[in-house]
């Protein structure tokens, strides 16, 4: 009985054993067999949990880079008549995907939901007339310039509570858009009587026009456009001067120096070709500050 007992207890250790080493050989090394994901779905790691360090190696071996931006903020990023996505940003976006020699992908969205976008992995870069803002530097790394920006007070011509610039806003309904450097400036400078958010610009100058809030607060350039070329710009006009001029960069995550390094040179180069200037003159009708 004694033999039969440890005979079946050697039995099954060697089961154990067994199903050890089977399993333990079973399970595959990395073979690049699991489920692909794009360029900027990939961005999710690093040791500080940020991000990807090797960006830019992923953006070139999928051959795009995945560009979020607004499409509701004309000159920078817009719809035609033809339901094309056009703008600054674009072409930005057009010529930094051939510096880095792969292809551009926008994907547009609110731009209050842009920023989460890009550090949850959705995009590789923004390019969205975004604005250099030191409160933006603790959460995303930003590029060398492509513009200039300043932001203005617009106001209805017809208004009866009209400020006489951006700075003076005591009692106003001010519009701005959700998210952008200029709803940041009202709430810094302070007063008013109560903050409308809009999802773009179109929007927030409807309001204005049928005098819904006081004044628009927002950049420069964009005001500039619309009191241009939309058929209720006559209806408008910019009161006083900027606020301040500021940096209007490329967001992108966290380590991402490759990347960084690539896009600044393309940039610089540009810069240094007239390009820089050529589509500012075409865009907004006048120079960047150099």
């Amino acid at each position: 009985m004694k033999k039969l007992t440890s005979l079946l207890s050697l039995t099954i250790v060697l089961l154990v054993l067994l199903a050890g080493c089977s399993q333990n050989s079973s399970a595959p090394a990395s073979s690049g067999t699991e489920p692909q994901t794009s360029s900027a779905e990939q961005n999710n790691s690093s040791k500080d949990g940020s991000t990807d360090e090797n960006t830019l190696d992923k953006i070139k071996k999928a051959g795009k880079i995945v560009i979020g931006t607004g499409g509701n903020y004309r000159p920078f990023n817009y719809m035609n008549e033809k339901n094309e996505l056009v703008g600054f940003d674009i072409e930005w976006g057009k010529i930094i995907a051939e510096g880095l020699g792969v292809k551009p992908e926008f994907v547009t969205g609110q731009f209050s939901g842009l920023t989460p976008g890009l550090l949850a992995g959705k995009f590789d870069i923004l390019l969205a007339g975004v604005n250099v803002t030191d409160e933006r530097k603790k959460s995303v790394d930003f590029t060398e310039p492509y513009g200039r920006d300043g932001v203005v007070a617009v106001i209805n011509k017809e208004g009866s509570n009209n400020p006489a610039d951006i700075k003076d806003l005591e009692g106003k309904v001010v519009g701005v858009i959700g998210g952008a450097t200029a709803q940041a400036v009202v709430k810094s400078i302070g007063g008013y009587k109560e903050i409308k958010e809009y999802p773009g610009e179109t929007e927030v100058f409807k309001d204005l026009v049928n005098k819904r809030v006081d004044l628009v607060s927002i950049g420069r350039d964009v005001a500039g456009d619309y009191l241009k070329n939309s058929p209720d710009g006559s209806k408008l006009e910019i009161a006083g001067e900027p606020y301040t001029i500021v940096d209007v960069a490329i967001p992108l995550r966290k380590n991402n120096a490759s990347l960084k390094e690539a896009i600044d040179k393309i940039i610089l180069e540009k810069k240094q070709d007239g390009t820089y200037q050529k589509l500012a003159q075409e865009h907004f009708g006048l120079q960047f500050d150099k």
